[in-house]
């Protein structure tokens, strides 16, 4: 059995299938590899609830016969006998013991290629027009994730790696913080893409939003670090209050200061507006609900809108917009479409 300088008081369900003692006790136990997990789990109460379903998953990863009917089984006799002839002929015998080892080491390298695959899986979770889900990462981070967006990260985190997500639309995170001393390692880094965006962190409260070639990044609490990816422009560090946004066509970033709950109001039902375009409004609206807008007359767009809103029902939201614009908003059900005159 492998030695390991191992903390089980810190082990996640990512953990015990990594190691390697887990996997050949599930598989192949034996007495000395069953009171060391026994005793494991007496010392550490945390163990037998993630053992559970990580024995499962392992065992649910074997594979399985394939029978095959006496009329195949005749066939591949036939097809042996031939073989057979031919290689006395030749002279090239096989020995039995050699084609068992090389059956089992083909067992092997599928079982351990498809345990790799599992564990470097890709999870995707995406919300729909007008739903707001919040998600829990395997650091035990939280992503809430605004309508029509999406979250991707690999599946497997373990302490050598840094924390990635990809996002598209928006999302809020509140990133756990495992950095507590010394030296900061890899897997205390956390790092979201969106789009060319690149936000690091090490434990810290924003919101990311990438949608139509804008990326705005607004800190709440902590520190955050943005680059661009395929430039050469140095890292931007944010400070609580600072919203970054990149312009993806003009290359272009742009950096102020302004009341981050605004930015993250949104998570709570709420949308708040600072002297915001109609134009821009409708295009948000577009974003969060799916519908296409189409506003009459250009000098709509124009026009200026302030103030929160809650945005749980859309009819009511759309009737408030409607007042403070001065204008009509007519929802074309059949189309999926505003119309703004």
């Amino acid at each position: 059995m492998e030695n390991r300088n191992t903390d089980f008081s810190t082990y996640t369900l990512n953990d015990l299938l990594d190691d390697p003692n887990f996997i050949n006790w599930v598989l192949f136990p034996n007495d000395t590899l069953t009171v060391y997990w026994q005793t494991a789990q007496n010392n550490h109460s945390n163990l037998p609830v993630l053992i559970v379903p990580a024995r499962k998953l392992v065992l649910s990863m074997q594979f399985k016969e394939d029978r095959i009917s006496d009329e195949e089984q005749q066939q591949l006799w036939q097809q042996i006998a031939a073989q057979t002839i031919e290689k006395k002929k030749s002279g090239r015998i096989i020995p039995m013991w050699l084609r068992s080892t090389a059956a089992a080491l083909l067992a092997g390298i599928l079982f351990s290629a498809a345990f790799y695959f599992y564990n470097n899986r890709t999870t995707k979770i995406s919300t729909t027009y007008g739903q707001v889900r919040t998600v829990v990462l395997p650091d035990s981070s939280s992503v809430t994730l605004n309508a029509n967006s999406q979250l991707q990260y690999v599946h497997n985190w373990n302490k050598s790696k840094i924390r990635e997500v990809w996002i598209a639309g928006e999302a809020f995170f509140k990133v756990n913080h495992l950095h507590k001393s010394g030296k900061i390692t890899a897997g205390d880094r956390f790092i979201v893409h969106a789009g060319k965006v690149n936000v690091e962190v090490l434990g810290t409260i924003f919101n990311v939003n990438d949608r139509r070639g804008l990326v705005n990044v607004a800190l709440v609490t902590g520190k955050v670090s943005m680059t661009v990816a395929a430039t050469h422009k140095p890292p931007l560090i944010m400070q609580p209050g600072d919203v970054l946004e990149y312009l993806a066509k003009q290359d272009t970033i742009i950096q102020r200061h302004t009341k981050t709950a605004n930015k993250i109001a949104w998570k709570d039902g709420v949308l708040v507006f600072e002297e915001l375009t109609a134009g821009e409004l409708f295009d948000q609206l577009s974003d969060i609900f799916g519908y296409k807008v189409v506003i009459k007359r250009p000098e709509i767009k124009l026009k200026k809108i302030s103030g929160r809103f809650t945005s749980n029902d859309e009819d009511k939201l759309f009737k408030a917009i409607s007042l403070a614009l001065g204008v009509s908003i007519k929802k074309d059900v059949a189309n999926h479409t505003l119309i703004v005159q």
